[in-house]
């Protein structure tokens, strides 16, 4: 009888030790795999993780045209239409490839790998967002308007953006950071194969720099200052040797006329960018800006510079306040959702936006400038319909003959999805 009681705790011992170790393996397969709009797999050590991504942006614009010939196509377009994968290997490393499909081409946008080791240093190696300024380093997916400001898009695609290279980003605290790097041209840009081989272009190269300061940073009042530069040389526009061609569309990208265009500069050496940042949270109020000075400089020429600023300010309508998380702005949750116990989240902003490109040898006079009104509804953390009326005028614009003027006004919407 002694035995066989001995024998039975045994057993009930070992049978309660199986239950714990199958309830350990159920939670970590739990916590191993996580969902949202897409799932998050990890494996228990946390030393592997993997995560699919995407975004979805559908556009729609309608245009009226007040003065000059230029007849815009109203219509709808893919914006953006990614997909893409991240996530960690070896718990110190962190990696990252999306491809785009938009304008019915395949390009790459991100295609990264980031070493995490060092303290309060993250080293970032392949193609990814050169330090430029707010708007452009901050994600595409918590835009307030459509588009980013017109110099922000003409001065970045010239030496800043998306660009393979190293950086290094340090941060001593929360509220401050540093990122410096070197960057060639962005992966998807064709090389030349059309001018003779004695000719052809080299590939552009340049330093890109930003730091950037938090003096309040507290929840639901953030104060946030900074400033960004470039160098760059071995530049090209197209099969154009020592070129440089500043371009953009008047904040809407249904139509493909650029109100702003510098037409192709010949003789730049290099180039030399310099730019400032600020941005306020107060609670649901938000004021944000940004100054930008492209120098160009052509030896055997004429030097010549060009600027623009955007100014904008936004309030929601509901009370949420727009959060900060690494020197640029983070995802807004709504306090409610479509759907689960609300309507969401609802905010209105008014932006002005001006690039001048007057001092373009090719077309002088040329700037442009812009009015949007915007309103955005936020379904939940990852999907939102916005709205923008954009009213816009440019002085000797590549859309009308040479003097012209162009006004006009766009109405367009969005749908956002991103996970």
């Amino acid at each position: 009888m002694r035995q066989l009681e001995a024998r039975n705790a045994e057993l009930e011992q070992q049978a309660e030790l199986n239950q714990t170790r199958l309830q350990s393996v159920e939670t970590k397969a739990a916590k191993a795999a996580q969902f949202t709009w897409a799932p998050t797999i990890s494996e228990p050590t946390g030393q592997f993780s993997f995560k699919p991504r995407g975004v979805i942006e559908a556009d729609g614009a309608a245009f009226i045209e007040r003065k000059g010939g230029y007849d815009f196509n109203n219509g709808t377009a893919l914006r953006r239409a990614r997909i893409g994968f991240e996530g960690t290997a070896l718990k110190w490393w962190n990696y990252r490839i999306e491809v785009d499909f938009a304008g019915n081409a395949v390009n790459i946008t991100d295609a990264y790998l980031q070493y995490t080791k060092i303290p309060k240093t993250l080293l970032t190696l392949g193609q990814h967002k050169a330090p430029f300024g707010l708007e452009s380093n901050n994600s595409d997916n918590y835009n307030t308007f459509l588009e980013r400001g017109m110099f922000t898009n003409a001065f970045g695609n010239a030496g800043a953006e998306r660009r393979i290279g190293l950086s290094a980003a340090y941060s001593p605290k929360e509220t401050v950071n540093v990122t410096v790097g070197a960057f060639g041209d962005n992966e998807s840009i064709s090389r030349s194969s059309v001018a003779p081989v004695t000719d052809t272009p080299d590939e552009s190269w340049g330093f890109n720099g930003r730091a950037t300061w938090e003096p309040i940073f507290d929840t639901g009042k953030i104060v946030h200052l900074g400033v960004s530069g470039y160098y760059r040389t071995a530049l090209r526009a197209g099969d154009t040797k020592d070129a440089l061609r500043l371009s953009d569309r008047p904040n809407v990208r249904v139509d493909n006329g650029n109100i702003a265009d510098s037409g192709v500069i010949t003789g730049v050496e290099s180039l030399l960018y310099a730019g400032a940042e600020a941005t306020g949270v107060f609670g649901p109020f938000t004021i944000a800006g940004e100054y930008g000075k492209l120098w160009a400089d052509r030896p055997s020429l004429s030097n010549v510079s060009f600027d623009g600023f955007y100014i904008y300010g936004s309030w929601f309508l509901t009370g949420e306040t727009r959060p900060f998380r690494n020197c640029n702005f983070d995802r807004v949750r709504p306090f409610t959702e479509v759907g689960k116990d609300g309507l969401g989240a609802f905010e209105v902003a008014l932006r002005y936006d001006k690039i001048d490109l007057s001092e373009s040898p090719v077309r002088p006079g040329n700037e442009a400038q812009s009015v949007t009104l915007g309103l955005n509804w936020y379904f939940n953390p990852f999907a939102k319909l916005m709205f923008n009326w954009v009213r816009f005028s440019g002085d000797n614009t590549p859309l009308d003959p040479v003097g012209s003027e162009t006004k006009g006004d766009a109405f367009a919407t969005r749908l956002h999805l991103d996970f």
